[in-house]
């Protein structure tokens, strides 16, 4: 999977994606540090990316269509320890179905992952 990870996605998170073979662009350490959510939008469009963040701004699919992009992921781990985020998240990666992400929004929570189907 191609994915482009925003700045607010934990650093072990991206390290693990990594480590399962998958190819991530780090906003943080990128030139688009700092870049706005229609500029990282307009990015992943263009090169086909998986956004991967923990910006709720981006489950709205009428300002971000999932489907323009190869998905969207937003990651709902709130109030934990970059540790227990980090653990949970790996667990609920790797629960997922990979073919269900592209194009799109994939809602990971304490709960679960739900994927919000906006195409077929």
């Amino acid at each position: 999977m191609n994915i482009i990870a925003n700045e607010n996605v934990f650093e072990p998170i991206i390290e693990f994606l990594r480590s399962e073979g998958h190819n991530v662009i780090s906003v943080r350490n990128s030139s688009l540090s700092g870049a706005s959510d229609d500029k990282i939008y307009e990015m992943a469009v263009k090169d086909k990316l998986v956004i991967l963040t923990m910006d709720k701004d981006f489950s709205r699919i009428t300002r971000f269509p999932p489907d323009r992009c190869n998905g969207i992921i937003v990651v709902k781990l709130y109030r934990m320890t970059v540790d227990k985020t980090t653990e949970l998240f790996k667990q609920l990666f790797n629960s997922l179905d990979k073919k269900k992400v592209d194009g799109q929004l994939v809602i990971m929570t304490r709960n679960g992952v739900r994927v919000r189907v906006t195409r077929t």
